[in-house]
């Protein structure tokens, strides 16, 4: 500690060796922060690589999840598909071989099969016989002058249209009224 004695003269009351040994003290206290700052930093940066590592596996894995899903996601459908097939080999072997006639009710039969797997599978048909001409569901491929209706009605379904859920997957071709 500093004295001013009288005007000009100035004393220390300190002892040199307690000054020493308080900056050694904090030079000590120091150095364990600066230790165990760089211990806090070395698990922190462990912790974050290790993130990265979680989040690459988290990344690869659901990349190969997409390519499973984009390459057998057609699986269900096609077990759906599979007794119409077989139902269809069965009509072959029971067609008439002098005529080479197959029987009717055998056809209807798969086509209802085929049908009904579609449906299952949220692929419907697009009939629209009747109804009005909906440009985002049905292509005019002809248009027909008919007194007795009223205009943009689908008179004939040329070709049935299909969607998926929402998406057209093929409009339905139809031959459209006009007066």
């Amino acid at each position: 500690m500093i004295k001013k004695d009288n005007e000009n003269q100035v004393s220390l009351d300190e002892n040199p060796e307690e000054k020493d040994i308080d900056e050694s003290d904090e030079i000590d206290g120091t150095e364990e922060k600066v230790k165990s700052s760089k211990e806090i930093i070395e698990k922190l940066e462990e912790k974050f690589l290790r993130a990265q590592a979680e989040m690459q596996n988290v990344r690869r894995t659901s990349q190969i999840e997409v390519t499973k899903a984009r390459l057998y996601g057609s699986e269900g459908l096609v077990k759906d598909f599979l007794p119409s097939i077989d139902n269809l080999f069965r009509t072959l072997e029971h067609q008439d071989k002098k005529n080479k006639t197959i029987p009717a009710e055998g056809i209807e039969l798969i086509v209802r099969e085929f049908v009904s797997a579609l449906e299952k599978n949220g692929i419907h048909s697009i009939d629209p016989e009747g109804e009005e001409f909906n440009p985002e569901e049905h292509q005019a491929i002809s248009v027909s002058e008919e007194k007795d209706l009223e205009p943009n009605i689908c008179l004939e379904v040329v070709q049935k249209g299909y969607k998926f859920k929402d998406r057209i997957i093929r409009p339905a071709m139809v031959v459209v009224t006009k007066k």
